[in-house]
């Protein structure tokens, strides 16, 4: 009897070593001649038999449901398979698929934010993103302040960057991240300030360096122009900055900043009030940052825009007319 037993283990023992070599096998060989170029999305609690019948009827790939499982189970001490986005790369074999849905190699997705742009700009492109949650859906500036930390107006406070991302990940968990980042880069900049004047804290830094990003594009024009604000705020002169006054319009500016606009006080418009405005006007990126916190390094007190990105600087009201006649007025 104990011969007869024995026999049988024996027998089930290469039956079993023989499904699984000719198992690898035809997945192996099936994986080389399928063209595998899809996304296939997991979901959390889903099992094996639900995942390879998705895979079958979903043509994610040619293969037999039973003999995949019996795969799948003879490999169990390699892992689970965890739920997420997976990208089925063309080429991929049998194995490797199952490898892949138990690494937790989850499909990454990205989301990118430009300098200058305004909370209101962030919270669209966050609206946009694929495969996010949208927890902020309904949540009002101050809402979203709150959550984060911010103490007062979120404005300027999310860092201009690429943030990654995976399904299911939340738009509140980018803007926290932002946050962060903000607060680190501020903080170093804040720490190799040089001599700034009209700048008392943090905060003010990160409102200068906003109205300096909104100013120019052109890299080399930004310090120039970081030197004019720096110069005025240090005598007392009011900013004069066109995108304060816009900002301050908000919905209404229809982008034709007229003379009205620079004589109508609001809290914004820096043609009526000095000093800096109450907020930052949108997120500045790391250059605008340093050249907010470095000093004057020009003599410079005015500037015009050229048409071209660029500015003109001159050092007096009279040598500044002629440029504006010059560039804005097309008078010699």
């Amino acid at each position: 009897m104990n011969r007869v037993i024995l026999s049988i283990l024996v027998v089930l023992s290469l039956l079993t070593a023989f499904v699984a070599a000719a198992g690898y096998y035809v997945f192996h060989q099936l994986g080389q001649t399928t063209p595998i170029v899809v996304v296939f999305d997991i979901e959390p609690g889903s099992n094996l038999y639900e995942i390879t019948d998705r895979l079958v009827h979903e043509s994610v790939i040619e293969v037999d449901d039973t003999v995949l499982k019996a795969y799948a189970l003879l490999t169990r001490n390699q892992g689970t398979i965890k739920a997420g986005q997976y990208e089925v790369s063309d080429g991929l074999d049998v194995p490797g698929l199952l490898s892949l849905f138990r690494s937790g190699r989850v499909m990454q997705h990205q989301v990118t934010f430009p300098e200058g742009w305004t909370f209101t700009q962030w919270r669209q492109r966050l609206s946009e993103q694929p495969f996010m949650s949208h927890e902020t859906t309904g949540f009002s500036r101050s809402d979203i302040a709150q959550v984060l930390g911010i103490s007062g107006d979120p404005e300027g406070w999310l860092f201009p960057d690429t943030y990654t991302y995976t399904k299911g990940d939340s738009d509140l968990e980018i803007l926290l991240l932002a946050y962060q980042k903000m607060q680190e880069e501020l903080d170093a900049a804040w720490q190799r300030r040089g001599p700034v004047t009209g700048v008392h804290s943090p905060y003010d830094a990160l409102i200068l360096a906003s109205v300096i990003e909104k100013e120019t594009g052109y890299e080399p024009d930004r310090a120039k122009i970081a030197s004019v604000f720096q110069n005025r705020l240090a005598i007392g002169m009011k900013l004069q900055s066109d995108p304060t006054i816009i900002y301050g319009l908000g919905d209404s500016f229809d982008g034709d900043l007229k003379r009205s606009h620079l004589r109508t006080d609001q809290p914004y418009n820096s043609y009526t009030r000095p000093g800096l405005p109450p907020t930052p006007i949108c997120s500045p990126g790391r250059a605008s940052l340093e050249a907010a916190l470095a000093g004057s390094m020009h003599p410079y007190m005015y500037f015009v825009a050229k048409g071209n990105g660029e500015s003109h600087f001159s050092l007096t009201l009279d040598e500044h007319n002629r440029a504006v006649n010059q560039y804005q007025r097309n008078q010699p």
